[in-house]
């Protein structure tokens, strides 16, 4: 289980504080907030970087270390569905 903790914007996993950048936090706590429904990257990138047209690998790029950090802490972490987005396993 993810806590959020938004006053320190943090986001704690069996008591740990997860040692996320500022996007990184961002990108997490979105799949948190989602956590009921595969997010698209383009639903990512819209709601992240309102102004900024990226290529999509940037969203690959943070969902692939916030992965590896969930996991580190032994938290399932985040499931790619291919062609459709990201869902945070709970």
């Amino acid at each position: 289980m993810l806590e959020i903790n938004e006053n320190y914007y943090q986001i704690i996993c069996k008591d740990k504080i997860l040692e996320l950048t500022p996007k990184e936090y961002d990108v997490l706590k979105l799949l948190i907030d989602n956590s009921y429904k595969v997010t698209s990257k383009l639903e990512i990138i819209s709601e992240l970087w309102p102004k900024v047209e990226l290529n999509s690998r940037v969203v690959d790029t943070y969902i692939s270390r916030i992965r590896k950090k969930l996991i580190n802490l032994g938290h399932p972490g985040i499931r790619v569905q291919n062609k459709r987005g990201y869902r945070l396993i709970t």
